[in-house]
């Protein structure tokens, strides 16, 4: 089943930087660890390979004690303009695995984000689409959009956040 534009997710910020330290925050491994990630989880970088077919492979701690593995599979990236990658949960060594929460969530989700500069500051604009979707995964994907803006927004704070320490 392909994914409708109602089925897509997209979340849109200005942040207050340059497009080069954004890019750099969202490229850099030890710039992504403090920020990406659940608000009050530590985001750990264990592979980062930012080049199209390149992996990043992370691990997320959350305050509870419960941990998860991610991973991109990087498709496009053209500094400092637009990163191409395949979002997915993951298992320790980076391998595909299903969410760890249960449910049907979408096995992979096409994740595009565009960094535009906008005099002094930087518009990003994230959209997410998951890639052949199950008509349960794509109802699921749909109705969860009101948490991802929640957690992507939450990150972005911390992002915003980030971005306005000296660097």
């Amino acid at each position: 089943m392909d994914a409708s534009a109602d089925s897509e997710f997209v979340i849109a910020r200005v942040f207050n930087a340059r497009r080069q330290r954004v890019w750099d925050a969202w490229t850099q491994p030890e710039m992504l660890g403090r920020w990406f990630g659940p608000k009050g989880s530590t985001t750990t970088v264990l592979r980062s390979e930012l080049r199209p077919g390149g992996m990043l492979h992370f691990r997320l701690d959350a305050p509870d004690g419960g941990r998860m593995w991610g991973r991109f599979v990087y498709r496009e990236v053209e500094a400092p303009s637009r990163l191409v990658w395949v979002h997915s949960f993951a298992d320790e060594q980076g391998r595909l695995a299903p969410t760890p929460f249960g449910g049907s969530w979408p096995m992979e989700i096409l994740t595009t984000v565009l960094f535009e500069a906008a005099g002094e500051a930087t518009k990003v604009k994230l959209r997410w689409t998951p890639i052949s979707p199950t008509a349960e995964e794509l109802k699921t994907f749909t109705a969860s959009k009101p948490s991802m803006n929640g957690g992507w927004g939450g990150s972005f704070e911390l992002l915003d956040r980030l971005l306005a320490q000296p660097g």
